[in-house]
Formats: structure tokens, sequence, C-alpha cells
């Protein structure tokens, strides 16, 4: 349809010039239609036009459409046979049209077809030098005009191409760069951070979808109708409006982790964590606002807290019997020594029970005691003590052996909890006639080695022995008791110390837990300490 439209544009425009000229001619020389061959061109315009009209381009050859500038050339060459009235340089319509569209050798055809109309059909007065003078001319003239045009055309159509691939590459940057930012904003909607650009004018650039639900706007940061407030404290006062979160970041304030309570639409609390940071802006500074919600965080450790009170509350009367009867009885002249010792043990457990009521629920890695110096043999044969009546009853032989001494930098009783862990762990996953072996080491560094004869660990499972709550299919499978948390204690309150904790096990074969300590400084030469 394009094309169509093109070769009627072309034909009509010159069809009209041709009707214009024949009404001035009648107007002005109406004799000169007295000329057949006047007659003949103007009629040839006007049939060519019709037949430009009516002929169906768009199922036609390509090469077709260059004939109606033929045909256009032939007509004004008709109307040439008339000298005076000089319609020869409307040859230049058909010479532009096939400039404009076709190559150079359909416009050089044109041209000798033109010259051959000028031989046949122009008016010859004139000398033949005059004659061949306007040939040449016209020669000369139309070829300037359509080698001209082609040329000029060509590079028109050159930089259209390039100007297009361009505007491709361009629309195709764009595109690229309009799915990243949409990525992008997919992917900051997906975090639970909420996250909110403000404008030192206040004028929110961008928010998460964390940041909408949070303080109730909508997509285009209107705040709806039952918008969040933000609190001094819980149940506090309100802030401000030059107070708010917002407003601080807007007024380009640093927050770094500051405490914000939010009540929001729905009637709930919220503990905010608010940070920012500056950013550069287009027009103005802009400040990102990170707002982190916490309140999970607060909330278990309040019920830390609680279920601390409570487990406090609740074993500390029955432990204070335990104790104060095992103390009334060690205060008797008639105990045999065996019981007596008995007596004793029951006394440091639950003396030590007492101390785990009040921290075991406490995270082993915010530990603050100061460390002394803790032989680590003192330690072991006192766990091995309290154990060996479990082990003796259970059938299992628990030797301690190595070296007699092994001193380093610590806390006896969380190293204590340590060893009762894994004593534990050990006698409960051996079976009956078994072997538990404590062996100390204080060369070239502390170490304690507690190995059994137990049914060791499988290889995967290996992997998995400090994560939370965790246990093995066929400890849950064989009834043993546990919660799945001592390793993990156990390999905290060992790097509170500096040291590590290694496991190797082989199915069947038993499993080797090895703890290694940093040796302890050696004295300083005017330590009074060491004197003593």
């Amino acid at each position: 349809m394009t094309r169509t439209l093109s070769i009627w544009r072309w034909q009509l425009i010159f069809t009209a010039g041709m009707i214009a000229i024949a009404v001035a001619i009648a107007a002005f020389i109406p004799r000169t239609f007295g000329n057949p061959y006047v007659v003949s061109g103007f009629g040839t315009v006007l049939a060519t036009t019709v037949v430009t009209i009516a002929a169906p381009w768009s199922r036609l050859p390509r090469w077709t459409a260059a004939l109606v500038p033929f045909l256009d050339a032939l007509a004004i060459g008709l109307t040439t046979n008339v000298a005076e009235i000089r319609l020869g340089f409307l040859w230049v319509f058909p010479i532009t049209w096939l400039a404009a569209f076709f190559t150079l050798p359909w416009i050089f055809g044109c041209i000798g077809f033109i010259m051959l109309c000028l031989v046949l059909f122009s008016g010859h007065s004139g000398t033949q030098t005059d004659v061949v003078l306007r040939v040449l001319t016209v020669l000369i003239t139309l070829s300037f005009l359509g080698v001209s045009i082609r040329l000029g055309m060509r590079r028109a159509r050159a930089s259209g191409r390039l100007l297009k691939r361009q505007s491709e590459q361009a629309a195709r940057a764009a595109e690229r760069a309009e799915t990243q930012q949409l990525r992008v904003t997919q992917i900051i909607d997906a975090l639970d951070i909420a996250l909110v650009v403000v404008t030192a004018g206040g004028r929110i650039v961008k928010m998460n979808d964390a940041y909408r639900v949070l303080y109730g706007r909508d997509r285009f940061g209107a705040v709806l109708p039952s918008a969040s407030v933000e609190y001094d404290d819980r149940r506090g006062n309100p802030v401000p409006p030059e107070r708010t979160t917002l407003a601080r970041a807007s007024a380009g304030q640093l927050l770094a982790g500051e405490r914000v309570w939010l009540f929001d639409s729905e009637g709930a609390w919220h503990a905010l964590d608010v940070s920012t940071h500056a950013m550069a802006g287009d027009t103005e500074p802009t400040t990102l606002v990170i707002i982190d919600d916490v309140t999970a965080l607060i909330e278990a450790d309040e019920e830390r807290a609680a279920i601390t009170a409570v487990v406090s509350h609740e074993l500390r009367n029955p432990l204070t019997a335990i104790i104060g009867h095992a103390d009334l009885l060690l205060e008797r002249d008639d105990l045999p020594e065996r019981v007596r010792g008995q007596l004793e043990v029951i006394m440091n457990a639950g003396e030590r029970m007492q101390r785990l009521v009040t921290s075991a629920l406490d995270d082993p890695r915010s530990d603050d005691t100061e460390h002394r110096p803790v032989d680590l043999r003192d330690v072991v044969d006192a766990s091995a003590a309290s154990f060996a009546a479990i082990a003796a009853a259970a059938g299992i032989a628990l030797e301690v052996g190595g070296a007699r001494e092994v001193t380093i930098l610590g806390d006896a009783f969380r190293l204590r909890q340590v060893l009762d862990n894994l004593l534990s762990n050990a006698l409960k996953y051996t079976s009956a006639h078994g072997t538990v072996t404590v062996t100390l080491a204080d060369a070239p560094a502390p170490e304690i080695v507690i190995a059994d004869t137990g049914g060791g660990i499988a290889e995967n499972d290996l992997a998995r022995l400090f994560e939370p709550y965790f246990r093995t299919e066929s400890a849950i499978r064989a009834g043993i008791p546990g919660t799945g948390l001592g390793m993990g204690i156990a390999r905290d309150i060992v790097a509170l110390h500096g040291g590590t904790i290694e496991v190797a096990s082989v199915v069947g074969d038993g499993t080797r837990v090895i703890l290694r300590f940093p040796a302890p400084p050696a004295p300083r030469p005017d330590d009074p300490k060491a004197d003593s």
C-alpha cells in the first residue's frame, strides 16, 4: 500500500502541474492546442494518470513502476513540438522520480529516451548548431540532475538506515535497562527489610513492598487512611512530624541502628532498627533509609527471659532441698567414708545444677567471665567421678589417663560443662562392656581426647553434628534421650577459650572427640606469681 501511494503521489503532482500549464496556455496562447503533438502530449499525461491509479501495483513487479516516468517523458517530448512554449524543462519531473527510487541505468535510459523524443518531436527552428547545443544542454543538465539526486538519495537512505539501526539499538538498550530496573525492583521488593529513598525536600523517590506494608502506603507512595504511627517507645508518645524517620532522613541526619516503635494499621507494635545512608541524587541529595523489623528478636529475648525466670523459680526450690539435706547428712559423724564421698558428689552436682539453672539458657558465646589458670586434669577427674556410677551401672569402663597436669587460661565451670556433655554422649552411645577413655596431653599444646567404642557416627551426620537440635537417625530409632544441643554448646564454649573441637568417627568403630586449647602465656620474670 505504501508503494502504491508513492506512485500515485508522484503522478498526481506531475499531472496537476501539467493541468496548470494547460490552463495557462489556453488563456494566453490558445492557438497552441491546434498542434496535434501538444494535444497528444497532454492526452498522454491524462491517460497515464488514469492507468496509474487503476493499476494493481502491489501485484506487479517493482520495475513496472519505471514505465510511468517514461510515459511522462514521452508526453513532455510531444509538447516540445511548439518551440515558443518551452516545456522541455518539465523533464526534471520524470528524472527526479527515477533518481529517487531506481538505479543509475534507469536514469540514463530515461535520459536517452528523452534525447530521442527531443530529436523526433521537438521543433527544429534555428541552425543545426543551435539544435545540437540544445540537445547537449538538456543531456548535461538532466544527467547532472539525475546523478546528483541519486547520490543524495543514496546518502539519505544510508543515513536513514544508520539512524534506524541506532534507534533500534537505543530501543534495545532502553528495553534492557527497563528489564534490569524491573529485576532490581523485584529483588528489592522480595527483601524483608524495608527500604525507602527520600529527597531533601521530603519526597519519596523509591520504596519497596516491605516499606509499603509496614507504613501503610500505596504503590504510588501516598499515605493510606489507616497509616502507621511512629512512637518513641512501646505504648509511649507519638513522634512529632518533624522527628519522624523520613523527616530526619530528609534533614540529612545519619542514623545507625536507632530504635523506633511503630504502631501499624492493624493494631500491632513493631520494633524497628533504623539506619540511613546518604546517596547522590539527580537534582537534589537523597537518603536511603534502611528499616529492619526486629520485633521477633525482641519477643524471643523476652520469651527467653520469661522461660529463664520460670525454670529458675521451679527448679531452685527442689535443688535447695537436695543441697540442704545433703549438707545435713554430711554433718553426721557416723557416715561411712564411701557414703560421705557419694554425698559430696550429690552436693557438688546440686551446686553445679544451681549455677546451670541461671546460665544454661544464656548464650554461651556471650560469656564474659574472666579466665584464670585452670588444671584440665582436675576438671576431667571431677567430671569422670560424677559419671563413674552411671558408667559402672551400664557396665562401661571409664578410664582417665595421660598428663597429670595440663594448665590453660579459662573458666573451670564452663569447661566442666563441656566435659560433662561429651562424657554423657560417649556413655549414652557406648554399649555394655565398652570403654570410654579420656586422655590428656600438654605438648605441643593442651589437648583432651575423649574416645569411645560405641557404634560411631555416619559420615553424612558428622557434617551436621553441631547444628542445633540435630540428632542422628540411629539415635532416634534407638530411643536414646537427648536434645541435640550439647555439641553446639560445647563448640561455643571451646571457641570462647580460643580452642577447637574436632570429631572423627567410623561406623562400628567408635568416636573420637579432640579438644585443643592454646597454651597459657609464659609468666613474666617480674610477675610475683612466677616465684610462687
